[in-house]
């Protein structure tokens, strides 16, 4: 992560009850969407956020990187900060910093989002509608989140049923929803952990049962949600 960059924008939240998992702490999927929400808030007050709908174009995340140092516990007062940190190819790159009242960083994360066509979901230049001085060229992917690879090995395995309330407005399942598959899963194996870096490949909608497949090791553990033939995510944890 690229910590001697200003950021660019953020927002202050408290930790909610809700947004809690069984150990007091902020869950995992709790934490995407903080970020998530910032980076829309940002995107919106810039001009290429939610109005590029009108315009027939659509954000996609395609990858996601977080480290968490401390998760913050209910009632915390943290702050959510968000800065474009460039664009890679078709990539354009994200990055968040989470601190609480004292300062401390509490979290760290970097994302690549793809620019879609909503009708024929072809990418398309983010420089098409991203403000250079915000998200500049570059030929340095050193901060792009890395691709994931998976091999069907390990035995375990848990099963998620799609649902409307796992669903975004374009009608498949928001990639949040993701994160706390595998969390839940994590939690029902007694797993920690404190790196997360999640691959989205296809669109999972209602109605489809994703499987969670992998196994869990002592450092390194990659997990992927998969459909018969169909992978929608590859996700490593540590």
């Amino acid at each position: 992560m690229n910590q001697k960059l200003p950021f660019q924008y953020e927002k202050e939240f408290e930790v909610l009850s809700f947004q809690i998992d069984p150990f007091g702490k902020l869950r995992w999927s709790s934490l995407g969407d903080l970020m998530q929400e910032v980076a829309w808030k940002h995107a919106d007050s810039r001009g290429f956020g939610q109005e590029l709908f009108e315009k027939g174009l659509m954000w996609v995340l395609s990858r996601f990187q977080i480290q968490v140092h401390r998760k913050p516990s209910w009632g915390e007062l943290i702050t959510v900060k968000t800065a474009g940190r460039g664009i890679s190819g078709l990539f354009a790159l994200r990055e968040f910093e989470v601190i609480d009242q004292a300062g401390e960083v509490l979290a760290e994360a970097m994302s690549a989002w793809l620019l879609l066509d909503v009708k024929s979901k072809r990418p398309k230049r983010p420089s098409q509608v991203l403000p250079s001085e915000l998200f500049a060229l570059t030929e340095d992917d050193s901060q792009l989140p890395p691709k994931i690879t998976f091999s069907e090995t390990g035995d375990l395995s848990t099963a998620f049923n799609v649902r409307a309330s796992d669903l975004d407005m374009n009608n498949h399942v928001n990639n949040v929803s993701y994160i706390r598959w595998v969390e839940d899963f994590a939690i029902e194996q007694k797993k920690k952990f404190n790196k997360l870096c999640i691959n989205y490949l296809s669109e999972a909608r209602i109605g489809e049962t994703v499987t969670i497949k992998g196994d869990f090791g002592d450092t390194k553990n990659i997990l992927a949600g998969i459909s018969k033939s169909k992978v929608f995510f590859i996700v490593e944890i540590a």
